[in-house]
């Protein structure tokens, strides 16, 4: 499903809506200007009017023009808008840059400045755009020197590079789709247009033979499918026999575990006892729902200190994770691991089809979640009867002590579980406040620059009892969209988990992240990144049929979205990520093409996916159904 945007109540730019300059660019909210006319449609009034060996680049040329002119005044009003939204603006670290050695790092830290706009805009293909943009990058991304001291280049100094090596109509361009994801994500922050260019600009260096990533896997985000996706890829050769595992993926990975440190020491101590050397190590990643960040400092997790203590020396430590809209997660969650309501729901609709009647899914066509509960107490309160029998005779009974208490308590009178009765219980309850505020402070360590790492997720917890994000000292919502572009996204390699946030080494950086409501997406950008085959099939794994939001009804989604405005202000930014790496893809394959690869030599794309999403290859040009 295509992720739709949602808005920061109080903190929206009003600004006219921007038609993108991409051929590719697909929004859900694109609206035309002047009655309509896109680019898209003045291209496909050229293409019927032109000969046949006239492209779909030919036909950009042909109306960019005309569609700067509309564009432009709309982008001069718009960034005006932006430039005085906030009197006070942070100036931000700019992106570039390759990441940290674990022997020695090279602190550098600097911000950039506010963006201008570019008022040339001489005509040239996208293609051959990008195509220049993947010469200038080829020759370093995956030649890096395999020494123990990797200098961190200044960070606005690789983006003035990035900069100065785009010229005009190519900064334009990107200024443009820039401006159109931030309106479309409702991105409130005064350098979203920045950031997002930024991204555009941003090279993939991912080295499979110097990289070593962590997958940190928050319950309940899709993550057990991806774990299973990197067995089969970057995991791949599997060993069989004996053990059978996967040699890429580190032992001690879990698909719904935390990590297991001592298993992993064990295989790395039994290669090298067979006469391996640490640097020789194969493991290219792991997988758990244990966190990894900070690494660094008197807050280091344990699974971060394990990695950088045991890995081979010259192998950078970098992490991937998964998201998912803020609402869903925690109806997953609550549904899942607070109230093990799944398996009551699917007992509930198999006596139901038992009896031949339909399955139901939500309370308006009759699933009573409530009853549910009684039921679920109902056996409780017979295991604690059971366990008295048998004590009664003398016999040994195990059964945990936070079920006699509840037991007592139940036959007491005391309704124990009345906070997994509906959303609206758990929203009215104090085991919300305990264990549901601010569940993404444990994604990327912290909200904002202001506020401390935290290490809650270091043995698997999904850190219950967070600070709220809005409570914290500095904490804005446009602070926390800017951290997320800039952390999440990638574009500042310099984050540490100091207190001043500079003086330390800096943590490991995000090398992909995905979207659960975007899977497709997110596993064709996956396979894209890691230069994988894509597997036959995305894996699906413990897929509810009855979706635990079915129960939630749209005021409980809005108390939600009003309660939670920092994970819904991290949650739109990654999207906005999200839709410039997918278009920036396109442009690149785009490219390829035009320079003569072929549908079976781009093997690490998923032509399938891409397909459905609306993207499909004709006469070697990507075409949007």
């Amino acid at each position: 499903a295509t992720a739709q945007p949602t808005l920061a109540p109080r903190h929206s730019i009003a600004s006219p809506t921007l038609t993108p300059v991409s051929p590719l660019l697909h929004s859900s909210t694109e609206q035309g200007m002047n009655g309509g006319y896109t680019l898209s449609s003045c291209m496909n009034a050229m293409a019927l009017k032109a000969p046949r060996r006239f492209s779909l680049t030919a036909a950009f040329l042909s109306c960019t023009a005309l569609v700067y002119v509309l564009v432009l005044g709309t982008q001069f009003k718009m960034m005006s808008i932006l430039g005085n939204h906030h009197e006070n603006r942070n100036n931000s670290p700019r992106g570039g840059g390759s990441h940290h050695d674990l022997t020695r790092v090279k602190n550098n830290r600097a911000s950039g400045g506010k963006p201008g706009v570019v008022r040339d805009h001489n005509k040239i293909s996208i293609a051959r755009r990008v195509q220049q943009a993947l010469e200038r990058n080829d020759g370093g991304a995956h030649h890096q020197e395999q020494s123990n001291y990797h200098p961190k280049p200044d960070n606005k100094a690789q983006a003035q590079a990035h900069v100065s090596a785009l010229n005009p109509t190519e900064q334009s361009l990107y200024k443009t789709m820039s401006a159109s994801i931030a309106q479309k994500w409702n991105l409130t922050t005064p350098n979203a247009i920045e950031l997002l260019e930024q991204q555009f600009s941003k090279r993939n260096d991912y080295d499979p033979q110097r990289d070593f990533f962590h997958f940190h896997h928050l319950y309940k985000s899709g993550g057990t499918s991806i774990s299973t996706l990197m067995d089969k890829t970057v995991g791949l050769p599997k060993t069989v026999g004996v053990g059978d595992h996967y040699e890429g993926i580190l032992p001690g990975s879990y698909q719904s575990g935390n990590f297991d440190h001592e298993e992993a020491l064990a295989d790395i101590n039994k290669r090298m006892a067979g006469g391996t050397k640490r640097e020789d190590l194969p493991y290219k990643a792991s997988y758990a729902h244990t966190g990894l960040r900070p690494a660094y400092g008197p807050k280091r997790t344990k699974t971060g200190a394990f990695l950088l203590e045991h890995l081979p020396p010259n192998k950078r430590l970098r992490v991937i994770t998964m998201l998912r809209d803020p609402t869903d997660f925690r109806a997953s969650n609550h549904a899942m691991i607070m109230c093990g309501l799944n398996y009551e729901v699917g007992r509930w609709n198999n006596e139901r089809v038992r009896k031949g009647l339909s399955a139901v899914c939500s309370p308006k066509d009759g699933l009573n979640v409530s009853v549910m509960v009684d039921r679920k107490i109902e056996d409780l309160l017979e295991k604690c009867r059971k366990a008295d029998k048998m004590e009664a005779k003398g016999e040994k009974v195990t059964l945990p002590q936070g079920l006699r208490r509840q037991c007592k308590e139940e036959e007491g009178g005391v309704d124990t579980r009345v906070h997994c009765r509906s959303a609206g219980h758990l929203l009215a309850s104090p085991e919300y406040d305990r264990h549901y505020r601010s569940m993404f402070k444990g994604l990327m360590g912290r909200f904002h620059r202001g506020q401390e790492f935290t290490n809650t997720t270091a043995y698997g917890r999904m850190g219950y009892g967070f600070e709220r994000a809005e409570e914290s000292k500095g904490y804005s919502v446009e602070k926390v969209e800017e951290y997320t572009l800039q952390d999440l996204g990638g574009l500042d390699t310099t984050i540490s988990s100091a207190s001043d946030g500079v003086s330390g080494p800096p943590e490991p950086d995000f090398l992909w992240f995905g979207i659960t409501e975007r899977m497709k997406e997110s596993t064709t950008l996956f396979y894209y990144s890691f230069k994988a085959a894509p597997l036959p099939r995305t894996p699906i794994h413990r897929v509810q049929e009855c979706r635990p939001n079915s129960w939630w009804t749209s005021e409980d989604r809005e108390i939600v979205r009003e309660r939670e405005p920092a994970d819904y202000a991290v949650w739109r930014a990654a999207n906005a990520i999200m839709d410039v790496r997918m278009e920036k893809m396109k442009m690149e394959i785009q490219a390829l093409l035009d320079k003569g690869e072929t549908k079976e030599s781009l093997y690490y794309v998923d032509w399938d996916q891409l397909e459905d999403i609306g993207v499909k290859l004709k006469n070697q040009q990507l075409i949007m159904s």
